[in-house]
């Protein structure tokens, strides 16, 4: 090729590239709000073929173990939903099979009437297993009494179950105020009556008895109230009302069947006395 050749050839080159459109410069990474609507929201599905995840209580040491095996001193979060449970085992801890309940009430109130639940009364208050010193040994209780809560904790999407046990069920114990008190908290801050809007720490005492032995007592600490008034609230305000709904719409309906289910599981619990008698 003469070198006159070569010179027209690259000015022929140089003109084709200055044609080509500019390369257009990445654009900024999605954001969260943008890819929920992608996929139609941000609405949470909850399985309801599987229970929820749970955060365990520890008896041997006031700490909390998460679902993936951590264990924590406290935790922060919003109360989606709770209800009373009533479970009654007719065997002993560690004599075979240790469950399903002979009797279960998944609202403190009635107990289950199915083929399966051998109901021990009409109502769970006047039920003779529900009575203290009804218990094999100590002052406590047959039929196990606790309160499921269904936290979103921070940081989470899906809600997990905090199951409080008999030993956090007192009258005087911090769980019963807040649940008593949680409605006239939101509704000074000017945001109704309702306690999912409320921002809770969850912790652990230890609580000694009279028997010897020892457990741990669930506490509830108020740290604020989500404001309707601001926008950054409201927006958890309302991913907070999508997953209740949710809730209610696709899990309500496995309670009964998650209490009536649950294999016998025993703590130092079955100790509380009559002076720390559970008003349900």
């Amino acid at each position: 090729m003469t070198t006159k050749e070569q010179k027209q050839l690259e000015q022929t080159e140089e003109g084709a590239l200055a044609t080509m459109p500019e390369q257009e410069e990445p654009t900024a990474l999605a954001t969260t709000e943008e890819i929920d609507n992608m996929f139609g929201g941000s609405g949470y599905q909850i399985p309801i073929d599987a229970p929820l995840p749970q955060v365990e209580i520890l008896r041997e040491i006031p700490q909390f173990k998460t679902p993936e095996g951590a264990t924590v001193k406290t935790i922060v979060g919003h109360i989606i939903y709770w209800h009373h449970a009533n479970q009654y085992y007719d065997s002993e801890f560690g004599e075979g099979e240790q469950g399903p309940p002979k009797c279960a009430s998944p609202d403190g109130i009635k107990p289950m009437c199915t083929d399966e639940m051998e109901p021990q009364a009409d109502v769970c208050r006047t039920c003779p297993k529900n009575q203290y010193g009804s218990a094999d040994e100590g002052k406590g209780k047959a039929c196990q009494n606790t309160i499921r809560l269904y936290v979103l904790a921070e940081g989470e999407v899906i809600p997990c179950l905090i199951k409080a046990s008999p030993a956090s069920l007192g009258k005087k114990e911090s769980l019963m105020k807040w649940l008593t008190n949680a409605p006239n908290v939101a509704a000074k801050a000017g945001a109704g009556t309702k306690y999912q809007l409320i921002e809770v720490e969850f912790s652990l005492r230890t609580k000694d008895f009279e028997s010897g032995f020892k457990a741990s007592v669930l506490s509830l600490d108020t740290l604020r109230v989500l404001n309707p008034k601001s926008e950054e609230d409201m927006v958890e305000i309302v991913k907070l009302g999508n997953l209740y709904s949710e809730f209610m719409a696709n899990y309500i309906e496995r309670i009964g069947g998650d209490v009536a289910s649950e294999q016998l599981v025993t703590d130092e619990d079955e100790a509380v006395g009559a002076e720390d008698e559970i008003p349900i």
